[in-house]
């Protein structure tokens, strides 16, 4: 992601910015293409994210790694010997946050300087998992077992200071054994979602640490890794080979993957993100696959040139999925997604103006919390207002207010699609400020805001007065 900037964004004219942003899908590139890049001496390598530098950055057994764009990769060691490094996220902090299972979370600055914060325990420390930032400005992440006596499954919580809290969210486990978190991520409705792979659920979990759980309707599908849709929802990866869509009040729908369910191979799905396209892409580790799914439901899968265990999968800056993929050495895929249909023409229809967003209401879809600097919120406007779901594009109003740092700006885009460059408002500390703009939305109605301010929050209100369809 952006850091914000000493002067602020060009914030193009109106409509502008809107052929900017509609052309956005007719810009996709023209064939499907996989371009691998060996890491030296790789081994194990797992999560991969985008970092704030403009690269990639990824999680290794003893290192972590970065990869430009053009497939240059750097490692770095990290301090503790045999780390098991797993998950990685970026930070609001402009850092790299990462797990290592031998007990640690790790920082490491876009120049590679790393610094450990050790997890502690009775007898053993727990094993942390994946890890994604917060809307509270912090960084959260699973224990993917915990071997004390006592409470056994927790999610932690770590300040880009460094002070760990930890919250159980399993009772004690009458048979000893470990209870397996695996994925999170933030959630639209300004909690922290996550995967329950032992207990075959999917958990949600507040920033204040009050959790609420909810059973996969399959028995035994292990749900592993988690995303926020560009729908609203959340989308899961399950180990028994299917993908999870659960809504905010918690009603899951899965879709089976054919070539996963016709192998039979017990290890379905790996890694999941949503892409560019405003699609859920997803890595097969068994299969050599990477998968797309709308979030209609339509399933597409994409076998990769040779035979290559898939694990993370991340969009990258450039508009491409980018993969680590296993192998002899390990390696990071670049994968460019098949062309997209340019948008049809639209017509507009205007609306009674109406107030769809403002973050200073109690937390919910369309409420606070406030936008955190270096975020990004989704929002599903099609059924809100009148905006109907087969909008292609809303009028608005947008407007901020009490931002707490600053000079800063705000980009508003179709959930899923690659950042655009242009700014929607520029603001500075303690300004309030309006601005018009016709937003493009995602296919099923969503819209993304990126808020970059040099830290802090600030609070956002979206007014809408018509569509396009």
């Amino acid at each position: 992601m952006r850091r914000a900037m000493e002067t602020f964004r060009q914030e193009l004219p109106v409509f502008a910015l809107a052929l900017v942003l509609f052309g956005m899908a007719a810009a996709q590139l023209e064939a499907q293409t996989v371009t691998e890049f060996p890491i030296p001496n790789g081994f194990g390598s797992k999560a991969i994210t985008t970092g704030p530098d403009g690269n990639l950055w990824f999680a290794e057994y003893t290192k972590v790694g970065r990869v430009t764009p053009s497939g240059v990769i750097t490692l770095y060691d990290t301090p503790t010997f045999s780390a098991f490094n797993y998950g990685i996220a970026a930070g609001p902090d402009g850092n790299l946050w990462f797990t290592e299972q031998a007990g640690i979370i790790g920082r490491i600055t876009p120049t590679g300087e790393i610094t450990e914060f050790p997890l502690l325990g009775i007898w053993l420390p727990p094993v942390p998992g994946a890890i994604a930032a917060g809307p509270d400005g912090n960084l959260w992440f699973t224990e993917v077992a915990v071997v004390d006596t006592g409470a056994v499954g927790r999610i932690g919580r770590i300040t880009t200071a460094g002070v760990i809290t930890e919250f159980p969210v399993t009772a004690i486990n009458p048979s000893g054994s470990a209870v397996s978190l695996s994925g999170i991520a933030a959630g639209p409705d300004g909690n922290l979602w996550f995967t329950k792979t032992g207990e075959n659920k999917i958990g949600r979990i507040s920033t204040g640490g009050v959790a609420t759980e909810y059973p996969i309707p399959t028995p035994g599908s292990r749900p592993s890794l988690i995303t926020a849709g560009p729908d609203g929802n959340l989308w899961f990866s399950e180990e028994s080979g299917q993908i999870g869509r659960i809504t905010t009040a918690g009603v899951v729908t899965e879709f089976p993957i054919p070539s996963v369910i016709a192998s039979g191979f017990t290890m379905g799905p790996s890694g999941i993100t949503v892409g560019p396209d405003g699609n859920i892409w997803f890595s097969e580790f068994l299969n050599g696959t990477v998968g797309r799914i709308t979030p209609s439901g339509v399933m597409t899968e994409f076998p990769l040139p040779s035979f290559r265990a898939v694990s993370g999968i991340a969009a990258g800056p450039d508009g491409n999925l980018w993969l680590t993929e296993q192998s002899s050495p390990d390696l990071i895929g670049r994968f460019t997604i098949p062309a997209s249909p340019p948008p049809p023409a639209a017509s507009f229809y205007t609306l009674t103006p109406c107030r769809v967003v403002d973050t200073r209401n109690p937390a919910g879809p369309y409420g606070g919390p406030g936008l955190v600097s270096e975020g990004i919120r989704a929002f599903a406007l099609a059924g809100q207002c009148g905006i109907p779901s087969s909008a292609t594009a809303v009028a608005v109003n947008i407007a901020v207010t009490q931002p707490t740092n600053g000079p800063g700006f705000l980009t508003l885009y179709p959930a899923g699609a690659v950042l655009p460059t242009p700014s929607s408002i520029n603001f500075r500390a303690g300004q309030t400020r309006a601005n018009n703009a016709i937003l493009p939305l995602s296919g099923l109605g969503a819209l993304s805001v990126y808020c970059a301010q040099g830290g802090g929050t600030t609070h956002f209100i979206l007014d809408v007065t018509g569509y396009f369809q």
